[in-house]
């Protein structure tokens, strides 16, 4: 694969996992006694990818790639909508299920969108002054110290923003832990595939 093709294989993902985490952030689930957002199970790969595009294509194309991610989040929002504005054929008697969960999945979605460009520019920036810190070396501390301090501020954004109201602020707050701790542990454990992905971009 050519360095544009592999470029664009990493945005293509990047949008998936994104728009993925979307779509089934309205169930809450509980793993080893955690509650969390299920998007927790896919959104964390967006922050792998970006730190990827960064560190072997630079500034410029990281932010390409989460303004494509934005855009892409819009279009999602709009479709959506069109779907719950749309009439029903009258056979199906789903209606009212598909009208709940996406009109949430409408709020999770502007919640996201907020949290996403906080959290996305945040990641970015921070890999780039780490990176300048450590003269180019060292990739796991800019890849874990972005995306930790990243994730957060997308976690604490994302689950007022789109649960509070809904829920009371201490299971918003016990939403907030629970899914932050998820995001820390994989940002520790998604330290080798960054380092795969960039020997792959690179190649």
């Amino acid at each position: 694969m050519q360095p544009e093709e592999k470029y664009a294989a990493l945005t293509a993902v990047f949008v998936l996992a994104l728009a993925a985490a979307n779509v089934i952030a309205s169930k809450v689930i509980m793993i080893f006694g955690l509650s969390a957002p299920a998007g927790i199970i896919v959104y964390p790969v967006t922050f792998m990818v970006t730190d990827v595009v960064s560190e072997v294509y630079g500034k410029h194309y990281s932010k390409r790639v989460v303004w494509t991610g934005f855009a892409m989040m819009l279009l999602l929002l709009a479709i959506t909508q069109v779907a719950i504005w749309l009439p029903p054929t009258p056979f199906y008697k789903q209606q009212g299920a598909f009208k709940q969960i996406f009109s949430a999945s409408a709020r999770i979605i502007i919640a996201s969108l907020i949290a996403y460009l906080a959290s996305q520019t945040c990641d970015v920036a921070l890999f780039h002054f780490w990176r300048n810190v450590t003269n180019a070396r060292y990739l796991w501390i800019r890849n874990n110290l972005s995306t930790m301090t990243s994730q957060f501020i997308d976690t604490v954004l994302f689950i007022l923003i789109a649960f509070y109201g809904i829920y009371s602020l201490p299971d918003c707050l016990r939403l907030i832990g629970g899914q932050y701790l998820f995001k820390f542990v994989f940002a520790v454990l998604d330290t080798p595939f960054v380092y795969l992905g960039v020997w792959w971009a690179k190649k």
